[in-house]
């Protein structure tokens, strides 16, 4: 009697197991079907790897503006106006799950780090004069973007190819958005009607006017009619490379301390 009444307990837990595995060989082909479309759709932005390119880094284990699955869902399917990310359009629920699992996992997985010591990456920074341009903590000039906290925004290649290559870090095409990430960083070369010849880069800009703040950190305001010359340098960058100067141990010196900047300790 008593193995009887045993049956079907001992059924129910035969079966655990098979579900568990057939639980998680579904979840290992959403992430794996996630990666594809993430590698199509947003790669170009977030890095191929999703450690951060023109987009932010998404390996990590929070997410400040998804802190659960729907928050994050929502994002990929509406997008986040104010920050340049548009929406993800005619894209189905099973794939729109698919995506959120793919970029959970990116969180759950070892990230690339640098084999660089922040330390004298720290000492390089001040060598180079950095903070000429750039805000650590409060400290620096506010020319070029703040980045405090670009360590935990940025993975190890976008860091490397800031310095070395900053030009092919700004958007490329006509008409970005100003004041969305970097794209507010676009070098601009205008002339006035009197000859006088202003660079910078842009800080706002309608159909009328262009403000922009040039590298002495003035800010300058004119009307398009008013200029004889308005070039948008599409492809360069008022940052210098430092592609060359630097032995390849003091990159990734120099790296690792820029991904040490993780805010407020």
């Amino acid at each position: 009697m008593i193995l009887t009444r045993c049956a079907p307990l001992a059924l129910v837990l035969a079966l655990v197991p098979a579900a568990q595995a057939a639980h998680a060989g579904q979840a290992a082909v959403d992430v794996g079907e996630g990666k594809k479309l993430f590698q199509g759709m947003c790669g170009r932005c977030h890095g191929i790897d999703g450690t951060g390119d023109e987009g932010p880094n998404l390996a990590r284990p929070t997410l400040t503006r998804a802190t659960d699955d729907e928050s994050l869902r929502a994002i990929i399917r509406d997008g986040i106006a104010d920050r340049g990310m548009p929406r993800v359009r005619r894209m189905t629920d099973t794939e729109l799950d698919q995506l959120v699992a793919y970029v959970r996992s990116l969180g759950r997985s070892p990230t690339a780090t640098s084999t660089g010591n922040a330390q004298r990456g720290g000492e390089i920074y001040t060598r180079l004069g950095c903070a000429s341009c750039h805000i650590v903590q409060g400290q620096g000039g506010s020319f070029g973007p703040d980045l405090t906290e670009i360590g935990a925004s940025r993975g190890p290649s976008y860091l490397r190819q800031s310095f070395l290559g900053p030009a092919e870090m700004l958007p490329q095409g006509s008409s970005p958005v100003p004041g969305r990430g970097f794209s507010e960083y676009l070098p601009v070369h205008v002339v006035t009607s009197d000859g006088r010849e202003v660079r910078g880069i842009r800080i706002n800009e309608d159909p009328f006017t262009i403000q922009l703040r040039d590298t002495n950190n003035r800010f300058h305001s004119f009307r398009k009619s008013d200029l004889k010359q308005f070039d948008k340098e599409f492809g360069k960058s008022l940052m210098p490379s430092f592609r060359g100067r630097l032995s390849d141990a003091e990159n990734e010196d120099l790296v690792a301390y820029l991904a040490s900047l993780r805010g407020a300790k």
